[in-house]
């Protein structure tokens, strides 16, 4: 478990940035310093093209989930039986009048996709505190320039700011998903396209094999906020143009301004002057009463809370929060635990993303989920670390010429509590603190296998992790339970995920054989299969053609607008429930730019498992309540990859 002893006072300090966004309209002329490259093609060229989410035959959902429930009922032929039944009777029924209804629904609302609102709303609703349930987080992978934190942070921040404008200027490159794997560069694809009229030009890109991807959720990035209502949560975005950052250290919230009336940066020396003088000048005692307690504490109550912090509004313009903070996988552990839920103090958990930098210049985004997915999380990761590793104007030999200075760019804000505030806020902090206490998180990292080995086999990297997965959970548990693995829908308008349900008959087929069979031919055989099911998973999920989302836009239709007194038993039935008690929460989200990714496990007896894979070993970050079967979970994740690894060399 990881705990706060890891650490002295001293290397535990702690700063957080909230960039705030300053509108670009007052920036008439393009520059390199506070734009990215100008796009040939503007950001939304695609979007008014992009198709829509298109809803699944009814058959094929109703198909499609009885052939998932069935391996997860382990052999229980009557559940099975009784689930058939009652799914029969939904397709026919209920099942039918409410998909009707769905497709009208949609008809009357072509703007957007039949998922968005109650996928939203799902979030929204939600009354469990944000932290471990929905935040997940973000680490940068190590500065290779070992800059001075306060250096590195002013890079980003600069880096944030760029995006931030060329994105409301139209600027950034259009999201584009590459079928092939050479791709063309950018500037080349804009000159072929940027003459098609936006209506056709989705279309035109498809037949090159490149696919747009949906960009409305950048328009949550900044200048946004989740804020707590009774009931419901509201997602605010602002308008109004802001010219300052907050920083938070040590529980203290210092309105910082790093842009001109303009809307163009500060200098960028003057920048890293204020963040030189925050980080290594500034050493003011622990702030008692940090609100940031209050935002990780259950949604009712917090929203309650809020009603009486009248100051709040002082900083709900935007979003970036910035955070600076023993074997190498004891260190790697400690700093997970660290973006993922450690120290409420220095977070704002409503926003849409925080800017964390812990003190030995460790640097990532701990990210409020309920606006966006992993694509819009990793392309912004992309950008500026990229930008901030191949244009940041801050570097070692300048930074030590800087003097630390506050100038009059520094403001702090101070909230004031009454006793029942006071009273509250430690409520919240020991709710707080009960919840994190119970984490545990473990690191995987071993040269075991690669995507190397496996192309070799034509074998899917991504269905070898899962079921490695699959294979350490059967070896300690001895059945197959629900496994969760998120698929993005990023290429339709306002898409979001689909699930892609990874344990199959195939996979089950396969693991049970393991245990009775060495005949290696037939065990190889078996293991081609749950590859290519996997990767048939993967396209339906891709395109829309799952049955999850589209179960619970049916479920919401029923529920939530129709107000029908009682649901159909499919979505009461011991099956669907299982179905959706997921055990293994499992997500993959790659690129050079982000060491780890982390998200708590969703429920009690479960594991929040993020995978990746590259040339030539894989990876797993997991989290969980239970602190023995965590690490027999990871022991047996270790057997299952070199168990596949020799199966597959065999």
């Amino acid at each position: 478990m990881l705990t706060k002893s890891h650490l002295t006072y001293d290397k535990c300090q702690r700063i957080i940035c909230f960039l705030r966004h300053v509108s670009n309209d007052s920036i008439k002329k393009h520059d390199d310093l506070n734009y990215f490259k100008q796009s040939i093609l503007p950001t939304d060229h695609f979007q008014s093209s992009l198709p829509h989410l298109s809803i699944p035959k009814l058959d094929l959902t109703c198909q499609r989930y009885l052939t998932a429930v069935r391996p997860i009922l382990n052999n229980d032929e009557n559940s099975y039986e009784q689930t058939r039944q009652i799914v029969e009777n939904f397709r026919r029924g209920d099942g039918k009048r409410l998909d009707a209804q769905l497709r009208q629904k949609i008809k009357m609302n072509k703007h957007t996709s039949y998922l968005s609102k109650p996928w939203f709303e799902m979030y929204l609703k939600s009354r469990l505190p944000l932290v471990l349930n929905f935040n997940v987080f973000f680490l940068f992978t190590d500065d290779q320039q070992q800059l001075k934190p306060a250096a590195r942070i002013t890079n980003y921040i600069v880096s944030s700011i760029r995006f931030m404008n060329s994105l409301r200027a139209n600027w950034l490159d259009s999201g584009l998903y590459y079928l092939n794997s050479k791709r063309i560069k950018t500037d080349q694809f804009g000159k072929y396209f940027r003459y098609l009229p936006k209506l056709v030009s989705y279309y035109a890109a498809v037949l090159q094999k490149f696919y747009p991807l949906d960009m409305s959720q950048f328009n949550h990035l900044f200048n946004s906020t989740r804020i707590p209502k009774v009931n419901c949560d509201l997602l605010v975005t602002y308008t109004e143009n802001i010219r300052h950052i907050i920083v938070i250290k040590r529980g203290h919230y210092y309105k910082v301004n790093i842009l001109e009336q303009n809307g163009q940066l500060l200098p960028i020396e003057k920048i890293a002057s204020i963040m030189k003088y925050l980080y290594e000048d500034l050493n003011e005692e622990e702030n008692k009463y940090s609100l940031g307690y209050f935002t990780a504490d259950k949604r009712e109550r917090w929203a309650l809370i809020r009603q009486q912090i009248e100051a709040l509004s002082e900083y709900e313009d935007d979003p970036t929060k910035l955070h600076k903070s023993l074997t190498k996988k004891e260190r790697a552990e400690y700093i997970s635990g660290q973006y993922l839920c450690y120290n409420a103090l220095n977070r704002w958990h409503d926003k849409p993303f925080n800017m964390v930098m812990l003190s030995d210049g460790t640097l990532g985004l701990h990210s409020e989920h309920s606006w966006g997915d992993g694509v819009t999380f990793v392309r912004f990761c992309n950008d500026i670390n990229q930008d901030a590793y191949e244009y940041g104007r801050i570097n070692s030999s300048n930074y030590s010429l800087i003097k630390s200075t506050a100038y009059d760019c520094i403001e702090e804000i101070k909230f004031k509590l009454d006793d029942k505030l006071k009273s509250d806020y430690e409520i919240s902090k020991h709710n707080y603190n009960k919840l994190v206490s119970n984490l545990n998180l473990s690191i995987y990292q071993e040269e075991v296998l690669g995507k190397n080995l496996l192309k070799q086999f034509a074998l899917s990297p991504d269905a070898i992790m899962q079921l490695g997965i699959q294979m350490a959970y059967y070896k300690i548990h001895h059945r197959f339970v629900s496994v969760y693995e998120s698929c993005s829908t990023a290429v339709y308008k306002h898409g979001r995920t689909e699930t892609i349900r990874s344990v199959t008959n195939e996979t089950k087929n396969f693991i049970e054989t393991l245990t009775t069979s060495n005949d290696k031919q037939l065990i190889k055989s078996l293991l081609k299969k749950c590859s290519e099911k996997h990767r048939q998973l993967i396209k339906e999920a891709a395109t829309g053609q799952g049955f999850d989302r589209h179960l619970f836009a049916l479920k919401y239709l029923q529920q939530i607008e129709n107000q029908e007194s009682q649901l159909h038993t499919i979505y009461t039935d011991k099956s669907y429930e299982l179905m959706n008690h997921h055990i293994l929460s499992t997500s993959t989200i790659t690129s050079k730019y982000i060491a780890a990714i982390g998200f708590g496990p969703v429920i009690d007896n479960g594991f929040g498992v993020w995978y990746a894979i590259n040339d030539n070993q894989c990876q797993l970050l997991v989290t969980s309540f239970m602190k023995q079967e965590l690490s027999d979970f990871m022991q047996a994740v270790h057997e299952s990859y070199k168990e596949l690894a020799n199966i597959i060399k065999a």
